[in-house]
């Protein structure tokens, strides 16, 4: 059984998948599979990685016929063909740097079950030094509080053990907010080295926050989630630290509800907010919840502050 799976979703990014698995291919920690989780590309993805594997069987190329077509549906086909001890993701647009698995493995072996790197950003196809993983500073500990409060946020690069899972998977029906599983990893020790082990490309023609805007209910359903999580873990420990994050999480799944039109749950949102903690950008949405949000759309300062998180 291999100790690490490396799992790479892709969806028609032939060049850069193939960048991306030469960049694990060519790590000194050799004990792995890599498992490349198609969403139907209809290109030449599959030609490409069935060439690959003509010199390396450790490459597995399956499809994504079972879960629904996006990027958490195609994460979780690939976590099904998971035989690894320990699980790691690799955006297909992404490439890991030298010596990456055998750092991070390093710390595995000191009992950790969990254990997150930073990663350097690309930009315009310059790689940088600034790193895209932001709030951390040092090697340390982290906790589940750690990252229910957000004290880091950004992408990151990390190697976790699979049975955190629990056979747990990405909700579906969310754009994004991953969150809601990555919780389960803090059920154990985790550590986060202060060191880049992943580029990450960033690239400005698929703006996230354009195509938030345009699954809007299903991001809606993810903050919702969220903020239900925090308010869990409130109601649990009495932890009023929790307070103002949860209060954040229902103020931007009522901004989402707004964008999606889902009037109701827009008002049911944004009084939870203020129920937990007054706070400016909720009573700034509730003032402006009668515009249109193709309005609130081009005020952009505006925006930038409902949306923020």
């Amino acid at each position: 059984m291999p100790k690490i799976s490396i799992i790479v979703p892709t969806f028609k990014r032939p060049n850069l998948l193939k960048k991306a698995i030469e960049s694990i291919q060519r790590q000194n920690y050799k004990d792995i599979e890599i498992i490349i989780s198609d969403d139907h590309s209809n290109d030449e993805t599959k030609d490409i990685v069935q060439e690959m594997q003509k010199q390396d069987d450790r490459i597995k190329y399956v499809l994504n016929d079972k879960y629904k077509a996006g990027p958490n549906g195609n994460k979780n086909n690939g976590l099904d063909y998971a035989n690894g001890e320990f699980i790691s993701f690799l955006d297909d647009d992404d490439e890991l740097l030298p010596s990456a698995l055998e750092i991070l493995m390093q710390k595995i072996n000191e009992g950790y079950s969990h254990v997150i790197g930073n990663c350097l950003i690309e930009k315009e196809g310059k790689l940088t030094q600034e790193f895209s993983g932001r709030g951390l500073d040092k090697d340390q500990e982290l906790y589940k509080k750690d990252f229910l409060m957000g004290k880091f946020h950004g992408e990151f690069f990390s190697i976790f053990k699979k049975s955190l899972l629990e056979n747990q998977r990405f909700n579906e029906e969310f754009y994004g907010n991953e969150a809601t599983l990555w919780i389960h990893l803090y059920k154990e020790k985790t550590f986060y080295i202060h060191q880049a082990f992943r580029i990450y490309r960033l690239n400005r023609s698929d703006s996230v926050t354009l195509a938030a805007s345009k699954n809007a209910i299903r991001v809606y359903l993810g903050y919702l989630e969220l903020a239900r999580i925090l308010e869990n873990e409130l109601n649990q420990t009495g932890d009023k630290d929790y307070k103002n994050m949860c209060a954040i999480y229902y103020k931007m799944a009522a901004y989402y509800a707004k964008l999606g039109g889902k009037f109701k749950e827009l008002y049911r949102c944004l009084f939870k907010s203020l129920s937990i903690k007054i706070n400016t950008p909720a009573l700034i949405l509730l003032i402006l919840s009668i515009i249109p949000s193709s309005m609130i759309k081009k005020l952009s300062k505006i925006r930038t502050s409902l949306c923020k998180n």
